[in-house]
């Protein structure tokens, strides 16, 4: 395998194990999503609760513009809107199906 081709397969391996762990993350996430259903449940509380799906949306927008100024990544503010809100629609859709 050319000199290339093994850089290739290596940064490829890098990202893989980026992919199990972002996996591995969103499991925890929804695990502790569903033990906070279940205290809201127990305090008699909705489960939807918008205002906190505003903040956490605005704490993933805010990680993309701090990752831009400190010049880590250019994340992208629209990106981190569009990955957190798949995640909450996912986490919600799950919490009422239960």
């Amino acid at each position: 395998m050319a000199s290339g081709e093994n850089k290739l397969e290596e940064i490829r391996n890098k990202i893989d194990k980026i992919d199990d762990a972002i996996a591995d993350l969103l499991s925890k996430r929804m695990q502790y999503a569903k033990q906070a259903k279940d205290e809201k449940v127990q305090m008699n509380k909705l489960v939807i609760d918008r205002r906190r799906e505003e903040e956490v949306i605005e704490k993933w927008c805010e990680r993309a513009t701090r990752s831009r100024r400190s010049g880590e990544y250019d994340l992208n503010e629209e990106m981190m809107k569009k990955i957190v809100e798949i995640i909450i629609e996912y986490t919600l859709k799950n919490e009422m199906e239960e």
